[in-house]
């Protein structure tokens, strides 16, 4: 709820991209307030394995999201920006930089204005390890509040002299 009182004609308030940080962190207390039962089926290197739980840390849970947020001001020109309709848009990291997050893309709702989705690619790489992440979420309004309705991470994660490890998360939430 941070965030809505706040005055947004201050420069150091303007958002060169969406608030995807404000967003998460305003659907992690709700959800923290909440306890919705979440139901995942993980996979890593082949194992399957799947629960149901109301008792889930959600700063924790939703923290690839939060990592997602490229609004940092050393950030500002380092997105190709692109609307191919009116309730979605499209950041694409410019080939010349290097940042962990590729690509990002948000749908907004056409009444609230709020995201309907939310995907993005996270990469890291150095000599020694390279990983890659794949998240995604969908929300929708729900008893007039907007709510965090499924998420899913699907990636990889490799050291070096071992084999790639996959690994991927399905979640639904229920309220």
């Amino acid at each position: 709820m941070t965030g809505c009182d706040q005055p947004k004609d201050k420069p150091a308030d303007k958002k060169s991209y969406y608030d995807v940080k404000g967003f998460i962190e305003t659907q992690i207390a709700f959800l923290s307030e909440q306890k919705p039962t979440v139901s995942k089926q993980m996979g890593v290197a082949g194992k399957k394995e799947e629960r149901s739980t109301k008792n889930v840390d959600w700063k924790k849970e939703l923290e690839l999201f939060v990592q997602s947020d490229i609004n940092k001001p050393a950030y500002s020109k380092s997105y190709v920006v692109e609307k191919p309709d009116s309730l979605t848009v499209i950041y694409t990291l410019k080939a010349t930089e290097n940042l962990p997050v590729r690509y990002l893309k948000i749908q907004r709702d056409k009444v609230s204005g709020n995201p309907v989705s939310i995907q993005a690619q996270l990469r890291s790489e150095n000599k020694l390890y390279s990983s890659e992440k794949n998240i995604e979420m969908h929300c929708a309004s729900h008893s007039n509040q907007w709510r965090l309705m499924s998420y899913s991470i699907k990636g990889y994660q490799k050291l070096a002299m071992m084999d790639q490890k996959d690994f991927n998360i399905n979640a639904q939430v229920s309220y």
